[in-house]
């Protein structure tokens, strides 16, 4: 089961906001914005979703990762070449999950193979190909209606993302006039890599929680706990730190039905806490391709609480479609088949 424990988050929050003097209760946000896989997917054809990873398991995985592809292959076999016995969920729970191994060989392959494969997604999440300037413009236009003025005290807008993709940073970057005024703030400080360099202050923020983590933040060299806050930095492909970093594993986790191995340190104890406090206070919750899989209870459990404020929740599914009928079932009138690019352009 994946997610995160509730109770688990009930019982650091109060702590955590003590040791490292936050005061998260200082501010609240109107209203926030759940994105999902489809967000991006609808901004960027070529951001693979859930689905589309599956279809490059196994043929699809590079001679990069070999371990990886013939682990695949014969677990492929094993099961009388049933595809539907290998995606990329299962796959994760198995590989993540393993602790106990009967020698030092078996440790040391399973961590090449979890090296692998953690490296085998981000770099297929991970994009090189530009936004069009049509759906650039149509982001930009959502972007600039999200952004808060931190310096006059006035924060009305979160952008919660399930995503580890980089679509948001990469469009506010590519405009020089928005980059000029607009800086990403993650609701934790995360220092660049780059520490030297010298960076203009900017006077507004986009504020974007990544509750699963972000391509573009890696562990800090040397660093003994990589998910813990202090250890953690941002890197851009323009860094001089970037080559450096560029064969890492950045932090992440995973699409797995277990993520506990991620939930430790303050870095993701931290966002989930804030995002659980936000979302209780928010007067108004959209959805932007979040599809509620029923197959993390934890998730949903942690977003139903607050469901009679939810306001919209669009997905981009056909009629008929039994994952469109499963939510229509859960949510109601409110869940509207639409692509998300569509639904903003109009918004």
């Amino acid at each position: 089961m994946g997610g995160i424990s509730l109770i688990f988050l009930r019982s650091i929050s109060n702590e955590l906001i003590y040791i490292r003097g936050m005061d998260i209760a200082s501010s609240t946000y109107r209203r926030i914005f759940v994105l999902g896989s489809g967000f991006s997917k609808s901004f960027c054809p070529q951001m693979p979703t859930l689905r589309d990873l599956n279809e490059l398991i196994p043929f699809g995985i590079s001679d990069e990762f070999p371990h990886l592809r013939d682990y695949c292959r014969r677990f492929l076999e094993l099961c009388n070449n049933q595809a539907e016995y290998l995606n990329i969920e299962t796959l994760s729970t198995s590989i993540l999950s393993a602790q106990i191994f009967p020698g030092v060989r078996e440790s040391l392959y399973h961590s090449s193979l979890r090296f692998e494969l953690l490296r085998f997604i981000a770099g297929a999440i991970r994009h090189d190909h530009a936004v069009d300037s049509q759906s650039a413009a149509i982001l930009r236009k959502f972007l600039t209606g999200c952004v808060n003025c931190p310096s006059e005290g006035v924060r009305d807008t979160l952008l919660l993302s399930f995503n580890y993709d980089t679509l948001i940073e990469d469009v506010i970057t590519d405009d020089a006039k928005m980059n000029a005024r607009v800086a990403v703030d993650y609701g934790v400080r995360i220092d660049p890599a780059d520490r030297s360099a010298v960076r203009a202050p900017r006077t507004h923020s986009v504020d974007l929680i990544k509750l699963h983590g972000s391509l573009n933040w890696y562990p800090v060299k040397g660093a003994s706990d990589p998910l813990d806050l202090k250890n953690v930095c941002q890197v851009e492909p323009c860094d001089r730190s970037f080559p450096i970093y560029r064969e890492d594993t950045p932090i992440y986790i995973p699409m797995a039905h277990t993520k506990e191995s991620f939930l430790r340190g303050s870095l993701f104890n931290l966002l989930w806490s804030k995002a659980d406090y936000y979302l209780k206070n928010a007067q108004e919750i959209f959805f932007l391709g979040y599809g509620f899989p029923k197959s993390d209870m934890n998730n949903l459990e942690f977003l139903l609480r607050h469901r009679d404020r939810f306001k919209k929740v669009v997905v981009f599914e056909r009629e008929g479609h039994p994952d469109l009928e499963r939510l229509r079932e859960l949510l109601g009138e409110i869940v509207v088949s639409c692509d998300a690019k569509e639904f903003l352009a109009k918004f």
